[in-house]
């Protein structure tokens, strides 16, 4: 649960901002609201404050936390089951 939690703060910036590009609107005449990255998390911390990058934080851990114990879990019992080691 403790990788799952660390994976989850350390992505969830880069998550937030690329959900931002592939939503921003585009205008009638063709201008964009962020010009990039960067453009996208300076606007965003500005306006919204930095804890704009940690929204949606509780749905990705909720996600990620059974797949990392369920995977961990089963990569230990297939080892030793194939190997008789204990894989972690």
């Amino acid at each position: 649960l403790c990788s799952s939690f660390c994976a989850n703060i350390v992505a969830n910036p880069f998550d937030v901002v690329k959900s931002r590009l592939q939503n921003m609107p585009i205008t009638a005449d063709g201008r964009v609201l962020y010009s990039g990255m960067a453009d996208c998390f300076v606007k965003s911390v500005k306006s919204e404050g930095p804890a704009v990058l940690m929204s949606g934080f509780t749905p990705a851990f909720v996600k990620l936390a059974p797949y990392t114990v369920i995977s961990l879990t089963l990569a230990d019992k297939l080892t030793k089951a194939l190997t008789g080691k204990d894989a972690l």
